[in-house]
């Protein structure tokens, strides 16, 4: 990836979660891109990993 590209997407990413205002969302947003980070390591061994949507499964989809 080219750096300028990378930098400006992780900019992105920082604005966007600064954004967030309530601390469930936000722990939601870090869980999950920890476990897509743990996900992309685990490919990366050449292990089959399971799909990242049914690791979050227990994540709600919204705050009731």
């Amino acid at each position: 990836m080219d750096d300028d590209v990378g930098r400006r997407q992780e900019l992105r990413l920082i604005k966007a979660f600064l954004s967030i205002t309530d601390p469930y969302e936000r722990q939601r947003i870090l869980n999950l891109a920890e476990q897509l980070a743990d996900d992309a390591a685990w490919d990366a061994t050449g292990h089959a990993g399971g799909s990242t949507a049914d690791a979050c499964r227990d994540v709600p989809d919204r705050i009731e």
